[in-house]
């Protein structure tokens, strides 16, 4: 009875006191409901808030992390809520000490990590996202995804916010306990008009995070809403209107980097390099944006996995095509046509992507000139087209390909002959006519296998070919009664690559992405082949080739680097890039040690710095300022050095919110072995004669360069300005005088702005303003008089003379272009009429300047003055009809 007695008072005692210390957890202060009057600001601003609300104090360790932003989920939380969030971003402990509350780091513990991996991609059309930020907001750790949308992430176990983010989708978290391995993909929803969208724990942009300096990535979304030349919406036009890039020479769709030649950039489609991105001599380039899926430009702190260039690369990555339905697009503008079609050949296993343009200056220009007895005529024609099948969850196979032409020609000198191949006696009658003609282009293909070896190692290995090729001839046709001779000649010239190639990506863990990879490129140079063939009197055939001896070069690299955090603010990515080139008798090695570094002032403000040592193992050898294809390619030889480039750039980048970027970058850049023919000429042989006439030189070129660049909401666009200084000296050249490069340009300012007015319109306008390029002009002109030659008098002339090199400035230029789109909803899709001015207020820009002489009637004086050609001087209208279904 006395047992059960006191058994009966412990048990009540045990609940007095268990309710008791319920009832006083209940009033702890970490309970209280509590109302503050901001929802963003920095960790002291809220705790402020907090203190001023409820009285209670603060003290906190200087361990813990504190934030300059961070955006609250809402203003009404409970303290230990509204704590929590505070501190996101590190695990904390609260100690409550009556009206005032200690905040210390938790103890860690060695909690086991797993790994959480997966793939980045529209949840429309199942495009990857290339460079897709995926964070824990918890413990502030994340990483990107590859250029295949995939992403790793080694995190503790435990409570995990993953989240995923990129520009102009809306962003996407995920809150689960980590307790395995665990396969998480992202399906975002395209939406580039979206508004700052607050997600708890604040994750930095990766423009802001990532240690990659000299980036840009611009969306396809903004391009093909550029108001464009005659309607043709042009990727490398709209680069050009970036800080640190021009064209050169008004309306060409060449690109200059940072004060580099134009063979210095070096452009992948799909991975694969091309050489020639020019169609109609420049004023197009050969990427159809309807096939583009992402493109970005890297113009220093080149990573290690980049080589073979010197000044950028234009990394462009074409469509795989939808997964969920069949897709396409329909243009038809005034300069070409296209048409584009994408979707599932097999549900979840295999999709294709295809597209296709033609212009048709010929087909306009025939008729008209049908009773003329000179025709002339122009047209290009590229195609797309890309299959990607999924082997398995791991493994995964793309075929891609690319192949366009251009072709000029002139037909003259018509005329109806006996047809040959009759008997002498008979009486059918064919049209001949002589004929100049020139062209060129591209074929581009590559197969490659990605496989994921493990949730942390994933592979590509691709093998890949690429020809550039160009001719220029012509015919004509020697009739007499009694003879019928034919005449033609040919010259063709070109460049062809296989390459096998392979890359990893180790995902270490969050501190540590490691890439390394390997490549051989088999090189066939065709300096270029004179062909003749002769018929005299139809019978006998004479042919004849000049040239033509292929050059072989071997190129390799391999390549190592890893992206890591030191600290919390400070992450570097180191490497190195090792290449080398075999010639016939020759062997160039190169050993390129590349760096960048970032540092978080705060988790929106990151200051950058980069050095990069780069090594081009081919020139391009040109005859004018103007970038051609008859430009010539030529390899390092025995005789002829590689050319090498360092960099070092330092800036910095401000995220005013997600999608809205500020930023500014200054460079300098030193060149060595530059080339230059000596008589301005790019015939070539691969010999020690050769060689003499060509020089070797260095330069420079530095800069500062700011960019405003908004990629989200109802108005994008960005506004660049660069100041830059770009300078060459060749020991054979300008007496050894330093000169301006051909590309040198002082200022230059670029705005380019879209807005949406609503869902049906958009409109968009870009403004360019530049310094003049350096050109070489004559300073002297001189009278040759009347001498004898070979007991024959020459013709009286004149000479001029030219004293220094890129002696002139061009006038300066500035353009305005302005376009509108008006969408509809139809029965088939959606319709876009695009309209637009191209150089809106007729501004007479200078393409070229030259000297001319004008005889004064009355007095019979030749007055000589400087004039310019404007190709452009007038307000060039454009309209275009697209349907997407």
């Amino acid at each position: 009875m006395k047992t059960s007695r006191y058994a009966y008072i412990t048990t009540i005692l045990f609940l007095t006191l268990f309710l008791y210390s319920t009832g006083l957890g209940a009033q702890s202060i970490l309970n209280k409901e509590v109302y503050i009057n901001i929802q963003h600001g920095s960790t002291v601003e809220l705790l402020d808030a907090i203190e001023n609300e409820t009285g209670i104090a603060f003290s906190y360790s200087n361990k813990v992390c504190i934030s300059e932003s961070i955006h609250l989920s809402s203003q009404q939380n409970t303290l230990r809520g509204l704590l929590n969030e505070i501190f996101s971003a590190c695990d904390v402990q609260l100690e409550e000490r009556k009206k005032k509350i200690i905040i210390l780091p938790k103890q860690k513990t060695s909690a086991p990590k797993f790994v959480i991996s997966g793939f980045v991609k529209n949840i429309d059309s199942d495009e990857i996202l290339i460079g897709s930020s995926v964070y824990d907001a918890l413990k502030w750790e994340g990483t990107t995804s590859n250029n295949f949308g995939f992403y790793s992430l080694t995190l503790p176990a435990g409570r995990t916010l993953l989240s995923c983010s990129f520009v102009g989708y809306l962003p996407i978290q995920h809150a689960f306990i980590l307790d395995k391995d665990t396969t998480i993909n992202f399906d975002l929803l395209y939406n580039s008009h979206i508004k700052e969208v607050p997600i708890l724990g604040y994750i930095a942009q990766e423009g802001i995070n990532t240690t990659r300096t000299s980036t840009i990535n611009v969306p396809v979304d903004q391009i093909q809403k550029f108001p464009s030349f005659l309607g043709e919406v042009d990727v490398i036009k709209t680069l050009q209107l970036l800080p640190g890039i021009n064209s050169g020479n008004e309306g060409i769709s060449g690109l200059h980097v940072r004060g580099g030649g134009v063979d210095q950039n070096l452009y992948l489609l799909d991975d694969v390099p091309v050489y020639n991105i020019s169609h109609l001599f420049g004023f197009f380039s050969v990427f159809n944006a309807d096939a583009l899926n992402n493109i970005s430009v890297t113009k220093g702190g080149f990573p290690a996995r980049y080589g073979g260039r010197l000044s950028s690369v234009i990394d462009i990555r074409m469509k795989d095509g939808n997964n969920e339905k069949i897709s396409g697009t329909v243009s038809i503008g005034m300069m070409s046509s296209k048409i584009a079609l994408d979707g599932p050949l097999i549900k979840d296993k295999t999709t294709f992507s295809v597209s296709a343009r033609r212009s048709y200056f010929d087909l306009f220009a025939m008729p008209i000139q049908s009773k003329s007895n000179s025709r002339t005529a122009f047209y290009f024609y590229d195609a797309n087209g890309k299959i990607a099948h999924k082997l398995s969850d791991k493994s995964k196979l793309f075929l891609s390909f690319y192949g366009g032409r251009d072709k000029f020609y002139t037909k003259y000198n018509y005329n109806e002959v006996r047809n040959p191949d009759q008997p002498s006696d008979g009486n059918e009658m064919i049209d001949v006519n002589d004929q100049s003609y020139s062209g060129w282009g591209n074929i581009v293909g590559s197969l490659r296998w990605n496989y994921i070896y493990n949730d942390k190692l994933f592979s590509n290995l691709s093998v890949s070919y690429s020809n550039y090729s160009y001719f220029v001839g012509y015919e004509e046709h020697d009739i007499t009664p009694n003879l019928w001779s034919y005449f033609e000649q040919r010259y063709h010239s070109g460049i062809s690559d296989a390459m096998v190639k392979t890359n990893f990506d180790y995902f270490l863990n969050p501190k540590h992405h490691i890439r390394f990879g390997a490549s051989y490129t088999h090189h066939n140079f065709n300096p270029g082949a004179d062909i003749l063939r002769r018929t005299q009197n139809t019978t006998t055939v004479l042919d004849s080739t000049f040239g033509g001896d292929i050059i072989y070069g071997h190129e390799m690299f391999a390549y190592i680097e890893d992206d890591f955090e030191i600290t919390d603010k400070l992450k570097v990515n180191a490497g190195i890039h090792a290449s080398l080139y075999k010639t016939n008798n020759n062997i160039y090695q190169s050993f390129q040690p590349r760096i960048s570094a970032r540092y978080l002032i705060s988790p929106r403000v990151a200051i950058k710095a980069a050095y990069s040592e780069m090594t081009q193992y081919m020139h391009l050898l040109g005859s004018s300022s103007v970038s051609l294809p008859t430009d010539l390619w030529i390899p390092v030889t025995d005789y002829i050095k590689p050319q090498d480039a360092d960099q070092y750039a330092l800036g910095a980048k401000w995220q005013l919110q997600r999608g809205f970027e500020i930023g500014v970058e200054a460079y300098y850049k030193k060149y060595k072995n530059l080339l230059i023919s000596i008589y301005n000429r790019p015939l070539y042989s691969n010999s020690s004669d050769f060689a003499e006439e060509l020089t070797y030189g260095d330069g420079y070129s530095k800069g500062i360069e700011f960019l405003l660049h908004k990629k989200t909401g109802d108005l994008t666009g960005w506004i660049g300005y660069a100041l830059s200084k770009s300078r060459q000296r060749f020991e054979l050249i300008n007496d050894g005088n330093e000169f301006p490069s051909a590309n040198d340009r002082k200022h230059s300012v670029n705005i380019y702005s879209n807005y949406r007015l609503n869902e049906k319109v958009d409109f968009s306008l870009s403004w360019s303003f530049g310094t003049g390029n350096a050109v070489t002009l004559p300073t002297q002109k001189f009278y040759s008089p009347s001498l004898p030659s070979q007991g024959n008098l020459v013709d009286d002339s004149y000479s001029e003379y030219v004293g220094n090199v890129n002696n002139y400035r061009m006038p300066k230029f500035h353009r305005l272009d302005i376009g509108a789109n008006f969408k509809k909803e139809i029965k088939l899709g959606e319709r876009t009429w695009s309209v637009g001015l191209y150089n809106a207020y007729g501004q007479q820009n200078a393409f070229s300047v030259y000297f001319a002489d004008e005889l004064n009637e009355d007095t019979g004086e030749v007055n000589r003055s400087l004039k310019q050609l404007s190709i452009f001087p007038v307000p060039l209208p454009y309209i275009r009809y697209t349907l997407k279904f």
